[in-house]
């Protein structure tokens, strides 16, 4: 079960999505090269769009019976973690998984 708040959920999706678009474009062989850029592409979207829609100020209201003023905004997180962690995660990741499939175990093909 996947717990999001906001648009937070559209990185989940680009990460499938991007990861069976480059299993389709890469030769067999490749998933772990598959993997690894799908998060690369996830980690850009997820940073620099968690950025932008998490700093944003919100709508502010006044309640008319206390005066009070409430900021109506919307976090954008999966898992109450924000986009843009997410971001970094995904980027360290798919970085890992490519340095270790180019340069770790010398099954690089």
């Amino acid at each position: 079960m996947v717990v999001w708040s906001g648009r937070g959920i559209l990185s989940v999706l680009v990460l499938l999505l991007s990861f069976v678009g480059f299993i389709i474009v890469l030769p067999k062989g490749y998933e772990l090269h598959a993997v690894s850029y799908a998060l690369l592409i996830t980690g850009i979207f997820s940073w620099f769009l968690g950025k932008r829609w998490n700093n944003h100020p919100g709508r502010i209201i006044i309640d008319k019976n206390t005066g009070e003023k409430i900021n109506l905004k919307t976090n954008h997180s999966i898992f109450w973690i924000p986009m843009q962690y997410w971001g970094i995660l995904f980027t360290l990741l798919g970085l890992w998984i490519l340095y270790l499939e180019l340069f770790g175990s010398g099954t690089a093909q």
